[in-house]
């Protein structure tokens, strides 16, 4: 432990899209909030940067800017230098600190700040270091992104982590190993029937939740000596005492009043007399268990932030001009999501446009108003169309608009990584993981990608087109991976087949984002 922070367990090695700062800017845009500038130099912190994979993506996709990832854990600031390094990244920095070691570290203003769950993994001693450190170190008007534990909803998970504890206080061993024995034992009580788990049937489930997520994971969120929930004005409240508002939250769907709660309590919602009443109220009809918000500084030094700076006219004139892509084709495209006990739907003919068109290339509002068939439904609708869709995260924003790989792009002979850290990535992370972050500079887009797609997406940079399939089959041996197919025929068959399957339907995508390009 570094102060109730686990230090002997390293954090995975996930991806987390949400901290690309095109993605931040469209969250401020959306309530009303200036966005940073990204076409000119940035500054960028990461607190809590762990192995380095996001940050260092963003160092690629942005190189004009400048970032600085902060740890306590010394295996992860290592594990991200050694990643940097690989890559040839020279705009990204990466220390081990306490936060109470910050304020000496001569560090700059930052535009944006981010921590992700560390917040409600530290001592309140920490938590007060960081207030202070974003008091003196955003930038006027910059942002600052915090998820964490939230109450209601982690209130009824506080058994179970006391029950792991108290099950594993006395093993002499690292926290991961602490944390499956931990697990087994919630299990068994749950497939025995003991009596807490046949009285909350939801802590039942999440039994099997819990028991997907990577042993790194579940040490950090359960066994951290300092593990604090928080309710939404808790952490607004002391956001503010640094001088930052709240604007809104990166996950989407809780900026929108029509899919924010079911409908019953919309109305209630709507009667809100402010932001942190909505906020609060909703956790409570939801039963959060985990936040993504964002803050903004003041615009003025020493102020506490306050309302929304952009005018209606200037906030949809720049949401307009927000280029969206795609991740999927318009066959793949889900048309429901499922938020809780909210269900959206898309099946307006509007969506099923604006769908089509942007699966054939990322387009702003600007650009969609001048095609024919979503002309007629005007910029204000067609904005309105892609706040909706941008929820369930298949259409995003990106830095410019993208055209369909012509047919020679996509029957090329062999492809190249125009981003050295994907190579990086993929020689470090290759087939350990369900999935890995990759990224695409051509759009400033950042995603994660299904390994399978991912070992597939080398093979094609490493062997010629009539070889990947071999070359992708001889990869899984060497590994040592169990393969599981089903119908008949041979191991190397089925992996021609899925890798048929990655050609029809995410090839083209890779190609378009800038993931993959055909070698000269």
């Amino acid at each position: 432990m570094s102060d109730g922070y686990l230090t002997d367990t390293p954090y995975t090695w996930g991806f987390y899209a949400e901290l690309n700062p095109v993605f931040l800017n469209y969250v401020c845009l959306l309530n009303g909030h200036t966005p940073r500038p990204l076409d000119q130099p940035f500054v960028y912190c990461d607190l809590g940067c762990g192995n380095g994979v996001t940050i260092a993506a963003l160092a690629q996709l942005f190189p004009h800017a400048k970032f600085v990832g902060v740890d306590f854990n010394a295996q992860h600031i290592a594990n991200a230098t050694k990643l940097a390094a690989d890559a040839g990244l020279t705009n990204v920095e990466f220390f081990q600190a306490d936060f109470a070691e910050l304020k000496a570290r001569g560090l700059p203003e930052f535009d944006f700040i981010v921590l992700h769950g560390v917040y409600s993994w530290v001592d309140p001693e920490r938590r007060d270091n960081i207030r202070e450190f974003l008091k003196t170190h955003v930038k006027p008007a910059g942002i600052v992104y915090v998820s964490y534990d939230t109450m209601p909803g982690w209130a009824a998970l506080a058994p179970l982590r006391e029950l792991m504890v108290q099950h594993t206080r006395h093993l002499v061993t690292d926290s991961a190993t602490k944390a499956q024995a931990g697990l087994d034992f919630i299990t068994y009580l749950r497939n025995n029937k003991a009596g807490f788990f046949e009285d909350n049937p939801p802590l039942a489930a999440f039994v099997d939740e819990i028991s997907k997520q990577s042993l790194s994971y579940v040490a950090h969120e359960f066994f951290g000596g300092a593990i604090k929930p928080y309710y939404f004005r808790e952490v607004a409240s002391e956001m503010r005492s640094a001088g930052l508002t709240y604007s809104g939250s990166a996950l989407l769907h809780l900026n929108f009043i029509d899919i924010a709660v079911p409908q019953e309590f919309r109305s209630l919602l709507a009667k809100s007399t402010s932001r942190h009443e909505f906020e609060g109220n909703g956790d409570f009809i939801r039963n959060q268990r985990f936040r993504k918000d964002v803050f903004v500084m003041s615009r003025e030094p020493g102020g506490h932030g306050g309302e929304p700076a952009l005018k209606p006219a200037q906030q949809a004139a720049a949401l307009a001009e927000i280029p969206f892509a795609n991740l999927c084709s318009a066959a793949s495209f889900k048309r429901e999501h499922r938020f809780g006990d909210v269900e959206l739907k898309f099946i307006a003919d509007v969506f099923e446009r604006v769908i089509e068109a942007c699966a054939a290339g990322a387009k702003s509002v600007n650009q969609l108003v001048q095609i024919d068939g979503l002309s007629a439904y005007g910029p204000e609708l067609l904005t309105d169309a892609i706040r909706f869709l941008s929820v369930g995260g298949q259409l995003v924003p990106v830095t410019r608009a993208t055209t369909a790989p012509t047919p020679a792009a996509l029957s090329a002979e062999r492809y190249n990584f125009p981003a050295r850290l994907n190579i990086s990535l993929l020689k470090t992370r290759l087939l350990r993981q369900p999935a890995i972050g990759l990224v695409a500079p051509r759009t400033g887009l950042g995603i994660e990608v299904a390994m399978v797609d991912a070992l597939f997406a080398l093979c094609s940079a490493e062997a010629k087109r009539d070889s990947v399939g071999s070359w992708a089959y001889r990869r899984l041996l060497e590994s040592g991976q169990e393969m599981i197919f089903e119908g008949g025929g041979t191991e190397l068959a089925a992996v021609e087949t899925a890798l048929a399957t990655f050609r029809s339907q995410r090839l083209s995508k890779f190609i378009e984002l800038g993931i993959l390009e055909p070698a000269s």
